[in-house]
């Protein structure tokens, strides 16, 4: 089994391009696992990449009715 990248704090936050202060409060609200050893923080690569992807703006899905729908109910 291979052995995955664990990153440190000042890693995850230079990797995302935050303030270490915002990786610590992700960490305290949950939004970013992680695992305290002694008395530093470690985290997964890719515990910090599934993060990361649950924050991109997804692409819009065809929920909602469209105009050209409720139009066309008009018509009929």
């Amino acid at each position: 089994m291979a052995e995955e990248a664990l990153m440190d704090t000042e890693e995850v936050a230079r990797y995302l391009k935050v303030h270490v202060k915002t990786v610590m409060n992700l960490v305290e609200r949950g939004d970013l696992r992680a695992s305290k050893i002694g008395r530093h923080w470690r985290f997964r690569k890719s515990d910090v990449d599934e993060y990361f992807e649950s924050r991109l703006n997804k692409p819009r899905t065809e929920d909602k009715p469209s105009s050209s729908t409720s139009s066309e109910d008009a018509q009929k």
